[in-house]
């Protein structure tokens, strides 16, 4: 047999994380989770930011290299990190506009749903009359 390749799962690992894809961000070390009787920030203190929100930024158990959003209490905002593909918590969006959404009560842009909406009556329309 030739071992001339032969490389652990773990190197593996390890070399992902120290060359990285996109740079690797430093948010790929699993971060302290919050203390749970610390006061909750809510900006421009009309808004409540849901709870699920409130969670850290989580990695998860696995190892791949996802690249998600997570609201971050301290600086008010939506902030990208590396979820490794299961586990994890709620605190864990897509997109930055999902997790302003969600967390801060952004609306998405109405132009785009209005043009898909109005794109999918003329198709309906378009197939009952064929």
């Amino acid at each position: 047999m030739c071992y001339r390749y032969s490389f652990s799962f773990i190197t593996v690992v390890i070399l992902l994380l120290a060359v990285g894809i996109r740079g690797a961000p430093s948010d790929v070390v699993v971060e302290k989770a919050e203390d749970p009787n610390a006061p909750k920030i809510q900006p421009d203190g009309d808004i409540k930011v849901p709870e699920d929100c409130h969670q850290p930024k989580e990695t998860g158990r696995c190892f791949a290299l996802f690249y998600r959003y997570a609201y971050n209490v301290d600086t008010q905002s939506c902030e990208e990190f590396v979820y490794g593909g299961c586990a994890g918590n709620k605190n864990n969006f897509e997109s930055k506009e999902q997790c302003e959404q969600a967390c801060l009560g952004k609306s998405v842009n109405p132009t785009s749903e209005s043009t898909t909406e109005e794109n999918s009556e003329v198709t309906t329309q378009t197939s009952t009359t064929a």
